[in-house]
């Protein structure tokens, strides 16, 4: 299966600091995950959405190669902090390599994956060259 991820330029694509630094839907701050979309389309979505109307550094979007026999568990929905703690639990329990879970982006329509870099699986995912993404001046104008 093949996901996307969205990050700054001069950042590795399964840095996970940002996620140390920051808490996110599925995880609290402390824990070390890297998100990732289902479909490229989603990445740049949810990267709108998190800049909140703001200026947006240069990105580069890459293409994460989930191995097909990787165990991928899925989470339903849940608010926060239920989904924080579950994600915390998940990690610290190293269940799988890989969390599918909804995205609100899109109404919980489309998936994103939270990638758990500490799991011995988690060296059996690859990844493509990062690529430059520049986003549509026009989605800026949505933000004004």
């Amino acid at each position: 299966m093949i996901v996307f991820r969205m990050h700054g330029v001069s950042r590795d694509v399964f840095d996970s600091t940002g996620s140390f630094l920051q808490p996110g839907r599925w995880h609290p701050r402390g824990t070390h995950v890297i998100y990732a979309a289902e479909h490229a389309s989603l990445a740049v979505l949810e990267t709108l959405i998190h800049a909140g109307g703001h200026k947006i550094p240069p990105r580069a979007i890459t293409r994460i190669e989930i191995p097909d026999n990787l165990s991928i568990e899925s989470a339903a929905w849940m608010e926060m902090p239920a989904s924080q703690e579950f994600g915390e639990r998940w990690v610290k329990e190293a269940r799988s390599a890989v969390l599918r879970v909804p995205s609100i982006a899109v109404n919980r329509m489309e998936s994103n994956f939270v990638l758990n870099p500490r799991h011995p699986d988690f060296a059996r995912i690859q990844h493509a060259d990062p690529e430059e993404f520049v986003f549509n001046p026009r989605f800026l104008l949505l933000s004004q």
